[in-house]
């Protein structure tokens, strides 16, 4: 019977890759009571799926396309609601099978909480109605003006906004030196039908003829939110709008996106997208990996990667220490995590060590941090702590910039890849390297950058621009300048940089740079300060070698000081400058 045996063997071996095999549950929200296309409020119906989702680990929570539509609790708190909430679920994929799902209102589309190794794919995000409206200024003061509002945006006054902006009526791009305002206006009133009265805190001056967006939410609820996840993947997502950030990411691990597209609608005079950045991820760890997406006329960043100092309040024995987070947040460290000493006067590191514990004190909103090994002797209140394991690998491939507010990526992390991406029409810098211990005190001091083939045309034209279209930079409070070697180990090579008002690269407060075989050209067009008059100007640094670049011969514009310029705080014999054309 040896035959018959192995045949057993086989049938029984098949049988268990069918059962390996097998598709997970899949809980249709049809089932669950979501009608598409009707119009209807489907969060009831979704809220119950959900609920299916949590009794069967690794399910998958199908739409199966169509059109669905959310509606905000009229007694829940107002704008900062989630019409689908997801906690501890693992193994959950989200499934739009090409749905369209309609949010009503101030309101997030997805929260997600400790979940792990989540897959959200091919739906679309959209409002029925966004929280912007634009217009045209058809009137302006000192103290007010007056926009008459496209009709596809109604407005009965009394509408907040919380910032405004000008874009060109001919290109619908970020108009250059524009008004780019927050936290300006006092009030709205309805002069007639559409015509909105914008009544200002102080004067401020609007030009009759252009368009302005009007922001009614700016960081509000975003739309898919991951808090404290674990192996995230996001594809084939698309966001037309959303009250805040398209894709934003707390304390999370290993994150990939994939063929997202925060754009806005097609066919529509909405300039804008989300209302604030595209993505965000504040105090992640693992890997962040952005590829082949596209990012369009947001109202901040399309990405920024950071984590946040820590400043110590209170030295309270040997080994422990009370710190608070910018604007009082509570974002503790774990135990294990690596922090660096940091000296708040050159934002340098001065020594290490390994967090042992954590206690909260949630009504003082402070921390308590326990290390495992004795506090560096130097270590007083107001020096800042640094998480190295809030730094995240990066690599953001092959994505589009596309006419935004503000910048295109902040890089504040280390051992980062940014390369193939395509900038342009935007108002600020195309990448910004940077930290700062000034305003946002956002972490950390960069190591292992590169940045290379990639393509920056028309930015930083705006009203929130930097020196250059690649700026590398910290930040401190007053005037001082922050000390060579904050950044480390960077590599900016094979990019094209050309139209624009300030220089193309800017660097400071580095050791290690080599800029290599990058083409510039149409720089300095409007230089507006001193770091901005030159191609490519350096200051505090060292260890910089600047080779093999062309700077094209024409056009030239006659504010450009010279192609090249060594500023202040440079240690000049450590820094190369050779066959370069054009220099």
């Amino acid at each position: 019977m040896p035959h018959a045996g192995l045949a057993l063997a086989a049938l029984c071996a098949v049988a268990a890759m069918s059962a390996a095999a097998d598709p997970p549950d899949v809980v249709n929200v049809r089932t669950a009571g979501a009608v598409p296309d009707d119009g209807k409020d489907d969060t009831a119906a979704l809220r119950s799926a959900i609920t299916r989702c949590r009794q069967t680990p690794g399910s998958v929570l199908s739409f199966g396309g169509g059109r669905y539509d959310f509606f905000p609790d009229p007694a829940g708190p107002e704008g900062r609601q989630r019409a689908m909430v997801f906690r501890n679920l693992k193994g959950l994929t989200v499934d739009g099978g090409g749905a369209v799902l309609i949010f009503h209102g101030v309101l997030g589309a997805m929260q997600f909480t400790n979940c792990e190794k989540l897959v959200v794919r091919n739906l679309t995000i959209d409002a029925d109605r966004p929280t912007f409206s634009t217009g045209k200024v058809v009137a302006a003061a000192d103290r007010h003006f007056d926009v008459e509002v496209f009709a596809e945006f109604p407005v009965k006054g009394g509408e907040p906004v919380g910032a405004f902006m000008e874009y060109d009526p001919q290109t619908l791009w970020p108009r250059r030196r524009c008004l780019d305002v927050y936290d300006a206006v006092e009030r709205t009133e309805l002069l007639r039908p559409q015509v909105l009265r914008v009544h200002l805190k102080r004067p401020i001056r609007a030009t009759p003829g252009v368009l302005m967006v009007l922001r009614h939410a700016v960081y509000g609820p975003n739309a898919i939110n991951l808090d404290g996840c674990i192996g995230v993947r996001v594809e084939n997502v698309t966001i037309h709008t959303t009250p805040g950030m398209g894709v934003r990411g707390g304390q999370t691990t290993d994150v990939s996106l994939k063929h997202v597209r925060v754009v806005p609608r097609p066919g529509t005079r909405r300039i804008m997208s989300a209302t604030a950045d595209a993505t965000h991820f504040n105090a992640c760890s693992g890997s962040i990996r952005i590829e082949d997406c596209t990012f369009q006329g947001m109202g901040d960043d399309a990405t920024n990667v950071h984590g946040m100092f820590h400043r110590v309040t209170a030295r309270l024995d040997d080994r422990s220490v009370t710190t608070v987070v910018r604007n009082k947040w509570l974002i503790p460290p774990r135990p294990g995590h690596r922090i660096e000493f940091t000296d708040p006067s050159t934002l340098l590191p001065y020594a290490t060590g390994a967090v042992e514990s954590v206690r909260l004190d949630r009504a003082a909103r402070t921390h308590r941090l326990v290390f495992t090994e004795p506090l560096p002797e130097r270590l007083a209140a107001g020096h800042a702590l640094g998480n190295v394991d809030w730094a995240p690998r990066l690599r953001i491939r092959n994505c589009q910039v596309i006419g935004n507010r503000a910048r295109g990526f902040l890089i504040q992390t280390r051992d980062a890849v940014i390369e193939g991406n395509t900038f342009c029409h935007s108002q600020s810098t195309g990448i910004n390297v940077t930290t700062d211990f000034d305003y946002w005190t956002e972490s950390i001091g960069t190591r292992r950058i590169v940045i290379r083939n990639n393509t920056f045309e028309d930015l930083n034209k705006g009203a929130t621009w930097h020196p250059g279209v690649i700026s590398v930079f910290a930040d401190l409070k007053g005037p001082t300048h922050a000390a060579p070697g904050v950044h480390r180990d960077l590599l900016i090579e094979h990019n094209t940089l050309r139209d624009t008002d300030g220089a193309a690269v800017f660097v400071s407060a580095a050791d290690g740079v080599v800029i290599r075989a990058n083409h510039i050209a149409d720089c300095c067009k409007n230089p507006g300060k001193p770091q901005a008059t030159a191609a490519v100007y350096i200051q505090n640094s060292r260890n910089v070698l600047i080779t093999a670049n062309r700077l094209a011969p024409a056009p030239r514009s006659p504010t450009m000081k010279t192609p090249l310029t060594i500023g202040a705080g440079c240690d000049p014999a450590t820094i190369s400058v050779r066959d370069n054309q054009g220099f």
